[in-house]
């Protein structure tokens, strides 16, 4: 049986893929996506300088054979920063997509699946928030707790939780309303076990399109905050913050603010290919 179950497993992911490699907008944005992953992973051996190492004599250097993206106000290797800053921002898009699922899945599947009372008052609570722009919540959140990565994190997590917590809500009722859940509630199964076993699973598609999505926006709401000076504080090379300090030099000086932006247009535009991507695979209508 158990065998059965793990083939069957094999086979749903498996035509999950064959749908998914069907588009090629899809598998072009996990190309790019895969090849961001291993910049950041290697930075260290990519990096041709590293990303703080100042030298006065190479101030404003266009780009050259030396600098192949040119240099900033310090002298320091634009091209490295972007290559460090890809670590920065890939660990902040995952880790804040992290925290609004665990916070918005759990306010989501409490309302969905426990409906009434409980319900009306966590989307109502949800509504209000929603009420406010996600960047406004974030910054406001961010501006709380105070500079840094680890607050950024958690300023961008809690401010997309909302929209997440409908997202799993709306899959929740749908899934709950079937016979194998009504039968699992006849045979005894716990809240927990029902939820975790049964609907969670089942509910599973929706919640992973909506995280791969806010991943993009989560990179991009980080680029802001450093940017408004809310984040990640220089020397770390956050590409909204190189952004943010290359301001006063953007008539004169273009590669300072051209090539982190469009580091942060590359890994948004990626993202969403792949979230596209998934969406049309999980969804069985578009399924041949």
């Amino acid at each position: 049986m158990e065998r059965t179950e793990k083939r069957k497993a094999g086979g749903h992911w498996a035509g999950i893929w064959r749908q998914y490699r069907k588009n090629k907008l899809a598998m072009f944005g996990l190309v790019m996506l895969v090849l961001l992953i291993l910049i950041a992973v290697f930075a260290p051996q990519l990096a041709p300088y590293g990303y703080d190492e100042q030298n006065p004599g190479t101030r404003f250097l266009a780009p050259c054979a030396q600098f192949p993206l040119g240099t900033d106000n310090f002298g320091r290797d634009i091209l490295s920063r972007i290559i460090y800053g890809a670590q920065i921002s890939l660990q902040v898009g995952l880790i804040s997509v992290g925290v609004s699922c665990v916070v918005g899945g759990i306010l989501g599947v409490l309302a969905g699946y426990y409906g009434g009372q409980m319900d009306n008052v966590i989307m109502r609570g949800l509504d209000v928030l929603m009420a406010i722009p996600g960047m406004i919540l974030a910054i406001a959140i961010a501006a709380s707790l105070g500079n840094g990565l680890n607050n950024m994190m958690i300023a961008i997590g809690l401010g997309h939780a909302p929209g997440f917590a409908r997202v799993v809500r709306a899959s929740v009722l749908q899934v709950k309303e079937q016979e194998f859940i009504e039968a699992a509630r006849l045979i005894g199964d716990s809240d927990f076990k029902i939820i975790f076993t049964h609907i969670l699973p089942n509910a599973m598609a929706p919640m992973i399109v909506q995280a791969t999505l806010n991943v993009g926006r989560s990179v991009i709401s980080a680029a802001s905050l450093s940017f408004l000076g809310l984040g990640i504080q220089p020397p770390i090379p956050e590409w909204g913050a190189m952004l943010s300090a290359a301001r006063s030099y953007l008539r004169d000086y273009y590669w300072l603010t051209t090539y982190p932006g469009f580091a942060i247009l590359l890994t948004v535009f990626s993202l969403n290919l792949v979230g596209d991507g998934l969406r049309d695979a999980l969804d069985p209508r578009l399924k041949n």
